[in-house]
């Protein structure tokens, strides 16, 4: 006896096919699905781990990578002035720093601490995150803007120090840690050799300073900042990431593609009417900087600072500007910016922000 008609052999079978189908579509999203997470994998010391939480927006698809014209250096240096060059060292700086968490904070006890101040020639501002937003009213094209604080307020906070006579306006930019345009940009990032993007501990994407287009983009803010009225640009930490998990198959070494990065600025912001200064001791990067700056409470390391970077920086009293929280007076024989207020009074003040 039969167990199964033509009719239900015909019908089981498509039902074992609908199924199999089925599974094979579950299959192939599951592999879709590995294959977009994996872009998301952020390594530190703590192993493997996803980045949806933060801010980077990773569940936003990335804008289309910009034209090699975008952020080219002949469309940016077009809008820029032909003023005389200003490039060469000024005198010996002395004055405060004022951070992010400051302006976030409490403003108003920073324009009373700065109205109170009568000691400084010189002010420094955080302008720009290490995650890739902006603290004042840019107009580059695509940039974030940040929303931890007022920014009319930082627009006028950089309006008033413009106009005061005898004081240097630095403005203070993360040189290359930007993952909001890395995300957006990512043949412009540096890479891992799995394909995603490489972090370093704030979990924070970085630019390839070898790219023609972040040389442009970096130049591009370089000039905004100088119609806002800054004297000097800081591009602080100026490295390449100390990192074999990078990906670097590129014609040059890590060292010449930040040298690259250091020539070109320089020659960008030259006869303008922006100072270029450099966060580094390498007296290589040093070389095409105005100014050095190096964040460090350990004044012992000055004279040392001062022999490693003799050949290229013959003021150190000018050319060498310390980041300083410390009051120890061996730092005032060259330039020293302190905090503007007292942080500690804050939690955790030292959290990017």
């Amino acid at each position: 006896m039969r167990i199964f008609s033509y009719r239900n052999k015909r019908l089981l079978k498509r039902t074992l096919l609908t199924i199999l189908l089925v599974l094979l579509g579950i299959a192939a999203l599951v592999v879709c699905r590995f294959i977009y997470v994996g872009r998301f994998v952020i390594y530190d010391s703590s192993g493997a781990h996803l980045d949806y939480e933060q801010h980077l927006s990773a569940t936003r698809a990335p804008e289309a990578a910009a034209s090699d014209e975008d952020f080219s250096f002949d469309t940016v240096l077009d809008a820029a002035s032909d003023e005389e060059d200003t490039s060469s060292q000024t005198g010996k700086l002395t004055g405060y720093y004022i951070t992010t968490t400051m302006m976030a904070k409490d403003m108003d006890a920073v324009r009373a601490a700065l109205s109170q101040a009568d000691d400084y020639n010189a002010v420094m501002i955080d302008v720009k995150s290490v995650y890739g937003s902006f603290y004042y009213s840019t107009a580059i094209s695509g940039a974030e803007k940040a929303t931890v604080m007022d920014i009319k307020q930082v627009d006028s906070l950089i309006s008033e120090l413009a106009q005061q006579k005898g004081v240097t306006l630095i403005a203070r930019v993360p040189a290359f840690s930007d993952p909001e345009y890395s995300l957006k940009h990512q043949s412009q990032a540096l890479p891992l050799y799995n394909g995603a993007l490489w972090t370093d501990e704030n979990n924070c994407y970085w630019m390839n300073p070898y790219s023609n287009d972040v040389q442009g983009y970096l130049t591009s803010i370089a000039l905004e900042l100088a119609n806002l009225g800054f004297d000097e640009v800081l591009f602080d930490d100026f490295y390449f990431p100390d990192s074999d998990r990078i990906s670097w198959t590129g014609s040059v070494t890590k060292q010449e593609a930040i040298l690259d990065a250091a020539d070109n600025l320089s020659a960008n912001l030259l006869n303008q009417s922006i100072r270029l200064d450099l966060g580094t001791s390498d007296p290589e990067v040093a070389a095409y900087a105005s100014r050095v700056f190096i964040v460090t409470n350990n004044a012992s390391q000055i004279d040392s600072d001062k022999e490693t970077l003799a050949d290229v920086i013959t003021d150190p009293a000018a050319g060498i500007v310390y980041i300083t929280d410390s009051r120890d007076t061996r730092f005032d024989a060259c330039g020293a910016m302190r905090p503007l207020l007292d942080e500690t009074e804050w939690q955790n003040p030292a959290a990017p922000i």
